[in-house]
């Protein structure tokens, strides 16, 4: 094999063993038990959380 197909397979490798290592630390968090749960909760009618700074903003402002 040629220089160029050992960088191909180098590369794939890498882009292969991060694909499994975040899909491992995905499901040791947790991301995957509820994945119907967003919609529903973009569809809850709730008062968002106002920005941080933004109050002190108005009050200097």
């Amino acid at each position: 094999m040629n220089h160029g197909m050992w960088v191909v397979l180098g590369w794939s490798a890498f882009v292969i063993l991060t694909g499994i290592v975040f899909l491992v630390w995905g499901w040791r968090r947790g991301q995957f038990k509820d994945v119907e749960e967003a919609k529903y909760r973009m569809l809850e009618d709730r008062e968002p959380a106002p920005w941080p700074d933004k109050e002190e903003k108005q009050r200097h402002g």
